[in-house]
């Protein structure tokens, strides 16, 4: 689940490569509000699951945002 993120994050979000990985947080990878409202959408529409921006706000890392987009498929 984390590379089908990380594709979303470096191909539609345009977040550096080597900047995403499972231990960088959302500032360190540039997720900020908008970016996260864009990510919630694009997660809606390539994995078919909702994730709302707040559950992403709420989350430390791009591992922590794996880790849900992952239960949320399985669920």
């Amino acid at each position: 689940m984390f590379d089908q993120l990380k594709a979303i994050l470096v191909e539609d979000l345009q977040m550096r490569t080597e900047d995403v990985v499972a231990t960088a947080d959302r500032a360190e990878v540039g997720l900020d509000s908008l970016t996260v409202v864009e990510l919630s959408a694009l997660l809606s529409q390539r994995l078919d699951i909702e994730v709302s921006d707040y559950e992403l706000l709420e989350l430390a890392t791009v591992g922590d945002i794996a880790d849900l987009v992952a239960k949320r498929c399985r669920a």
